[in-house]
């Protein structure tokens, strides 16, 4: 069953406390042809899914706050006329589990260029239940009257940000090895992102033993995905194997001065079979919203970048960058 949320961010303002960031004006290059839309729905099932749907508008377009964030969409507005391509959208993690918060303005910019948006709400789960966190929310929201006319699912695609680069790729058809994740950790305990800053490593349990349990539980849930962005992506977790059988064409970002180990982008780069690969400036956060006053001194990871690096703009030409990519491939 599926619920409308009578207090749309509520639950997403809190869940976004330490790690989200908010709105800054960052939209994509073209000019836009559509306001952006914004509702949350709640899937009932084993444990509720809180899932966000970012969608075109001719609403004029409200940007409304959710604690201290500013939300760049107009809160339940009427969808627009037509039928728009799907894009997933599943987050990082960290110890908190992350959110979708963290990339409102990103999920915005897609939404005024004609996608439809669906972002679940992750939280404090590994990597398998992320798939079938994705997989719950494609079928939950196309399901939905509001939009099962308008959701295009012949035409989708799917943006991952760090460990939900790794989602995506399990998604498209790629197998975990759990393997290949402890021989990379052993060698390079340096590279604490990739290997102790998953979901739960702050309840006794590290990340990469979590994460890598991914590849111990098949089977895996598959979607027809025609096209990835991975975004810094987490991809020490395959080899050139388990990347073989996803088909999708697939842009690979990464930030010239990322805290994740190079090898996640060079094996994916290496492995996939249509991989397109840029590089940005600054660090693994850059692709995330500008951070709220509010935030800058408990979330310092998140919201600081080097000195020169002007996170709006760089976010801005990536949005636009995935809008071409997108409308080229969906």
């Amino acid at each position: 069953m599926i619920h409308r949320a009578g207090s749309l961010f509520a639950v997403a303002a809190l869940t976004a406390s330490l790690v989200a960031a908010t709105a800054g004006a960052g939209s994509a290059a073209q000019s836009t042809a559509y306001n952006a839309g914004v509702t949350r729905i709640t899937l009932d099932g084993a444990q509720k899914l809180d899932v966000l749907v970012w969608y075109p508008t001719k609403d004029a377009e409200a940007p409304f706050k959710a604690g201290p964030f500013t939300v760049p969409a107009t809160r339940d507005a009427d969808i627009a006329e037509g039928r728009f391509p799907v894009v997933l959208l599943s987050h990082g993690g960290g110890p908190t589990g992350g959110s979708p918060m963290i990339l409102k303005d990103f999920s915005a910019a897609l939404a005024r260029q004609g996608f439809l948006v669906i972002a679940p709400m992750h939280r404090k789960t590994p990597l398998v239940a992320r798939l079938a966190q994705i997989d719950a929310a494609l079928a939950g929201v196309t399901a939905d009257p509001r939009f099962s006319g308008h959701a295009d699912a012949q035409r989708l695609g799917m943006v991952g940000f760090s460990l939900g680069g790794a989602v995506a790729i399990a998604l498209a058809g790629g197998v975990p090895n759990p393997a290949a994740l402890t021989a990379y950790c052993g060698k390079h305990p340096e590279d604490v992102r990739s290997c102790e800053a998953g979901p739960g490593s702050r309840a006794g349990k590290s990340g990469r033993e979590r994460n890598a349990a991914a590849g111990k539980r098949p089977p895996l849930p598959r979607l027809p995905v025609k096209a990835l962005a991975l975004l810094d992506p987490f991809g020490v977790l395959y080899d050139e194997k388990g990347l073989s059988g996803v088909t999708a064409t697939t842009l690979l970002i990464r930030p010239q001065d990322s805290s994740l180990g190079i090898a996640n982008t060079e094996v994916l780069a290496a492995g996939l079979p249509s991989a397109h690969r840029e590089t940005v400036p600054g660090g693994h956060f850059v692709f995330t919203d500008d951070c709220p006053d509010a935030l800058k001194a408990e979330a310092e990871a998140l919201c600081t970048d080097a000195p020169g690096i002007n996170r709006t703009a760089i976010r801005a030409g990536i949005a636009g960058t995935i809008v071409d990519f997108f409308r080229k491939t969906l």
